[in-house]
């Protein structure tokens, strides 16, 4: 198993798990993400049992699509303040 957890300290926390969560559907077999809020630490956990090296590449690509996200979630937070 492979576990990789991102960390985010921010205001807007609450608004970006939030956020993201509407996107957590249909993952692949034996994938899970976790996320959470605590003190305005986001914290984000994914999880995916290996049955093969190119389940290291599909760790990769959802954390890449995770970060994109929230740096757009960000932009458009800091722009309406």
């Amino acid at each position: 198993m492979i576990e990789l957890k991102l960390l985010l300290e921010c205001k807007d926390a609450n608004i970006i798990m939030r956020s993201l969560n509407v996107d957590n559907v249909n993952f692949p077999e034996g994938m899970t993400i976790e996320s959470n809020v605590k003190n305005n630490l986001l914290e984000i956990t994914i999880r995916m049992q290996l049955k093969n090296a190119n389940d290291i590449l599909t760790v990769r690509n959802t954390a890449d699509e995770i970060l994109t996200h929230i740096k757009a979630l960000r932009a458009s937070l800091d722009s309406l303040s």
